[in-house]
């Protein structure tokens, strides 16, 4: 499938939308000084995806940014992360408001459980933040899905989340064939904090610092606390030279999934290359209650929703943003992310803050 990228941007936010599998690409943040922030990852053979076999998916062979997988994980009869990951988007709509925002609507081609499905993509001059909704109409059935933003972070990042019920792993590792690769956590468990987290060796290691250490491919899912309706992400890579952040509809996606890809898979395309890769990926499976991703109830037992639930003639949106700024000087973890209608304020372990223009319509505030 050959590329056809659309650049959008509002000045201060700029990326290619690749119609071709959805992804972000290239998304950059220029603050007022000039300084260029680039979070997100392209996968090292990205460029060469054009030569790699047929066998693997689109998603997979053109890795790169952020996406929207629906039906996440595994997908029977197709390829994995479903149509959104890996078909083709077509332009609808482009719309310039009074006050210098951008929407463009996409419509994917290929229905989902039967659903119309349709992707708009909002910048907003001043705003270091991508306005994502994903629109369902129709359809039938529970759909598992999940944003897939990923950063590398060969310096590190420290990680910090809004208020979390627990955290587990799912109920088999990534990689159990060591010709193959290589995961090094217990699975299945259950946490109270990343800071604690089981090896298979039965050790212990604090993942909210990552990379940990080398050679690995882990997974890991939070739960949100019961009752949030704005959930965050943060990753304060200080070597790096960025603080990437998130902000979701809490209800529509419960859970924070970690993919902890560094090295730990030897067969292609990964072939051992791919490093100090994090997926920090909003998503409503059912993993957090059952330790699979795929779900048949809409509800776990701790009443976070496992999936979109799609319904004849009933619209369901999928709300979510995702931004960064350089590092802050001295900054050492992000303690709180908060949000109004016109602001979002970053804070510290140590107290400073840094308020940004942020649109919470978007989420409803």
């Amino acid at each position: 499938m050959s590329r056809h990228l659309d650049h959008i941007s509002s000045g201060s936010v700029a990326f290619d939308f690749n119609r071709s599998g959805g992804n972000i690409e290239n998304f950059a943040v220029t603050t007022a000084d000039g300084t260029v922030t680039r979070p997100l990852h392209t996968a090292p053979w990205a460029s060469e995806a054009a030569t790699l076999p047929d066998d693997i998916a689109l998603v997979e062979r053109q890795l790169s940014g952020d996406f929207f997988c629906a039906p996440f994980g595994v997908n029977p009869g197709g390829p994995i992360h479903g149509a959104t990951a890996n078909g083709t988007w077509q332009p609808t709509d482009r719309v310039e408001s009074v006050d210098g925002a951008v929407r463009h609507t996409y419509l994917l081609e290929d229905r989902v459980h039967g659903a119309v499905v349709t992707k708009t993509l909002t910048v907003r001059p001043g705003h270091p933040v991508l306005y994502q909704c994903h629109r369902f109409e129709g359809g039938s059935g529970h759909l598992p899905v999940a944003h897939h933003a990923m950063i590398r972070v060969p310096g590190g990042a420290q990680l910090s989340f809004s208020k979390k019920q627990f955290g587990i792993t799912p109920n088999a590792p990534p990689e159990s064939d060591p010709q193959r690769g290589f995961s090094m956590l217990a699975y299945p468990q259950k946490f109270e904090g990343l800071d604690a987290v089981r090896t298979a060796a039965d050790q212990s290691v604090d993942a909210s610092f990552y990379p940990f250490s080398k050679r690995h491919e882990d997974i890991v899912v939070m739960a949100e606390a019961t009752g949030s309706e704005i959930g965050w992400s943060a990753a304060l890579a200080d070597q790096d030279g960025f603080l990437f952040f998130a902000v979701k509809d809490a209800r529509a996606l419960p859970e924070t999934l970690l993919w902890m890809s560094n090295g730990g898979r030897n067969y292609a395309p990964w072939s051992g290359r791919h490093t100090c890769v994090l997926g920090i990926e909003e998503a409503a499976t059912a993993c957090h209650a059952s330790g699979a991703f795929a779900s048949s109830d809409t509800r776990s037992p701790s009443g976070l929703v496992q999936a979109l639930a799609l319904k004849a003639s009933t619209v369901r949106e999928i709300r979510y943003g995702f931004g960064a700024i350089p590092a802050p000087p001295h900054w050492r973890e992000v303690a709180d992310i908060r949000v109004s209608a016109s602001e979002l304020t970053l804070v510290d372990v140590s107290g400073a803050e840094i308020t940004l223009p942020f649109d919470g319509t978007h989420f409803g505030l």
